[in-house]
């Protein structure tokens, strides 16, 4: 789903990071769960911060229906699911069946999982077996398939729809000349260019977590 957690370092100051978690407040219970389950596999999320932009930009253009491209077990679709509200639907896609039992169990019964539906194997396959359009696009899988999902989704989101990216700043490594022993980096270089190049979108980075790139397709 994202990087390996001994790669990411923060974006901000540690003191600056732990002032706006701090105006976030205490996360929702359902929230705090998937937290600690994260913990205690050393789990890498996407974070509050950038959770919380996720939801925000979502509900700023009326998104009803998402795509994430990496879902694990269920920790953005978390924020997707209280945008879209009770008529929308959020659909995920993850490759480890395992994290979908997690998803199951951490869930169990609240109502946030009626609008979630995970699908397990290729992210690609589980999309191409959707239908129609979609207001927001998470990509967040193997780094080298940035390229090709970025591609995918700019022809399957409306216009005035978002397409976001986790993990683009790579703890700052991005910033850098990539290693020759670091096809990560390098690839999501390419991707950032790609992003910036592409004259169907419009596209933003946000220093929130390990780098959120926001993409407005035009």
């Amino acid at each position: 789903m994202s990087s390996p957690s001994d790669a990411r370092t923060p974006i901000l100051t540690p003191d600056v990071n732990r002032y706006i978690n701090s105006l976030l407040g205490t996360p929702d219970t359902l929230a705090r769960r998937l937290e600690e389950h994260a913990k205690t596999r050393d789990f890498p999320l996407i974070g509050h911060t950038s959770g919380n932009w996720l939801e925000l930009l979502t509900r700023a253009i009326g998104g009803k229906r998402v795509f994430e491209f990496g879902s694990g077990f269920g920790f953005s679709a978390f924020y997707f699911a209280r945008a879209v509200g009770e008529q929308g639907e959020v659909i995920g896609s993850e490759h480890d069946a395992h994290e979908l039992d997690d998803f199951e169990q951490i869930y169990g019964e609240h109502p946030l999982k009626k609008r979630i539906d995970i699908q397990l194997g290729c992210a690609f396959e589980a999309f191409n077996a959707t239908q129609g359009l979609f207001d927001v696009i998470l990509i967040d899988i193997e780094k080298d398939d940035y390229p090709k999902a970025l591609e995918t989704a700019i022809l399957r989101t409306r216009p005035g729809g978002l397409i976001m990216a986790d993990n683009v700043l790579w703890g700052g490594k991005t910033a850098h000349p990539a290693a020759a022993d670091d096809p990560c980096t390098a690839a999501l270089q390419a991707f950032n260019e790609q992003l910036f190049s592409d004259s169907r979108i419009q596209t933003g980075i946000l220093p929130a977590g390990d780098g959120l790139s926001v993409s407005l397709v035009l």
